[in-house]
């Protein structure tokens, strides 16, 4: 009996020390980031958390890093909280023989990957004649490479342009055709199409257009180009009216909420987090302005944060964005408890291995993602922020942010997969 006994206590005894060597610790992580010369060049953020709440180890969490495009999380944030299930295409009211539009900023009007055919057959079989009521202007600074912020985005403000079989330029929307010339001033090695630096012109070289030539091309984009688009593609008369909102506005959707945050998050698209923001503006006030909405989330939503965020747009593109680990970690949280089904709020984050920004960094673990996370990145800023599955079952939080490196970041994408991957394999 005492033999029975003895065997059964160095049983459990060796069962005990298995599970402590297979237990997730501080000083496990740690030893991974101390192993890593890389990491130890540049100015790196961890935090690793487990799903009930307990951090297992951070470093230089409540240090401000550039937050590239994990920026978008707080768009994400932003739009859940703000917006309801459906996007707002636009508000109006019928007045006589006249529907007045009064924009929302949705982007999703004849969008390549967004729209869904709804706000163009009502405007298209409106026997009303059409306005659209003119509002304050946004104010941003135009860029070669990005699509403007606007109030009526159409064709998510980009042209596609291609060599047609004449070896002319083919353009779509056609409509846009008439604002592409050569510019003998414009000076480039290679041929390329770009706005001009004022008016609503899409310039390039007098060089030969290269064979299979194909770019989609940001164009000026304000109320005026909205209406001319518009017109061309409706077939129909629309004009600008000054007018204010009477008592009568209604407002007329577009496309589910769902389906906007997950075209902005998995590509990371720029263009359509500054929309997000715009449309959040026009539900809390009466001004489209993306400021507006980064103020109020301040104001009422992030301040309890330990460490509110430096925020300045929706995309992540400024610089002058500055986020600590912390302030990260708790936006996922929170993001988890807005959200609820954990299955809806994968949808939003690229899958390591499956989709989006993370498609190529990580491989799959018998057939499935293991990760999902927001990247981010600018010149010199690389970072992860979501969630990890482990072999053994447990889920963890993660926010990975490196800054400041002079290595190209596809190693520092490297080292970062090595490091979540070793966590997921392991424990």
């Amino acid at each position: 009996m005492r033999k029975y006994c003895s065997l059964l206590i160095l049983i459990l005894v060796f069962i005990g020390l298995d599970t402590r060597a297979q237990k997730l610790t501080e000083r496990k992580v740690r030893k991974l980031f101390d192993k890593s010369s890389l990491m130890q060049e540049h100015f790196v953020g961890f935090i690793l958390q487990e799903e009930g709440g307990k951090i297992v180890f951070s470093q230089h969490e409540d240090i401000h890093f550039v937050p590239a495009s994990n920026t978008k999380l707080l768009t994400l944030y932003a739009g859940l909280q703000i917006l309801g299930d459906s996007i707002p295409a636009f508000h109006y009211e019928v007045s006589g023989d006249s529907l007045i539009i009064w924009a929302t900023g949705d982007p999703s009007l004849l969008h390549p990957d967004l729209d869904n055919g709804k706000v163009f057959h009502f405007l298209r079989n409106t026997p009303y004649q059409i306005f659209l009521a003119e509002q304050h202007p946004i104010v941003f600074e135009p860029s070669y490479w990005r699509s403007d912020p606007a109030l009526f985005p159409i064709y998510g403000n980009t042209a596609t342009i291609s060599k047609d079989i004449q070896a002319g330029l083919q353009v779509s929307p056609k409509a846009m055709g008439s604002f592409i010339k050569p510019d003998s001033s414009l000076f480039q090695n290679k041929f390329n199409i770009v706005r001009s630096k004022s008016g609503n012109e899409l310039i390039y070289p007098h060089l030969p257009i290269p064979d299979g030539f194909q770019d989609r091309v940001p164009f000026p984009m304000d109320l005026h180009m909205s209406s001319y688009l518009l017109q061309d593609t409706l077939k129909r008369t629309v004009n600008l009216v000054r007018r204010q909102k009477g008592k009568n506005i209604k407002t007329y959707y577009s496309i589910p909420s769902d389906s906007l945050y997950k075209h902005m998050m998995l590509p990371s698209d720029n263009f359509l987090a500054e929309q997000i923001l715009i449309l959040c503006s026009g539900m809390i006030s009466d001004t489209l302005d993306a400021k507006k909405t980064i103020d109020y989330l301040n104001e009422y939503w992030l301040n309890e944060l330990k460490n509110v965020p430096i925020w300045e747009d929706g995309s992540g593109l400024s610089r002058y964005n500055l986020f600590t680990p912390r302030t990260v970690l708790e936006i996922l949280n929170r993001l988890e408890g807005i959200v609820g089904n954990k299955e809806r709020l994968k949808c939003f984050f690229p899958a390591g291995g499956v989709s989006g920004t993370l498609r190529t960094a990580y491989k799959l673990d018998e057939g499935k993602p293991f990760v999902w996370a927001k990247t981010g990145s600018l010149r010199n800023m690389h970072l992860q922020s979501g969630w990890m599955e482990t072999r053994k079952g447990k889920t963890y939080r993660f926010v990975f942010m490196n800054n400041n490196f002079v290595r190209p970041t596809s190693e520092i994408r490297n080292e970062m997969v090595s490091i979540i991957t070793y966590l997921h394999d392991n424990y």
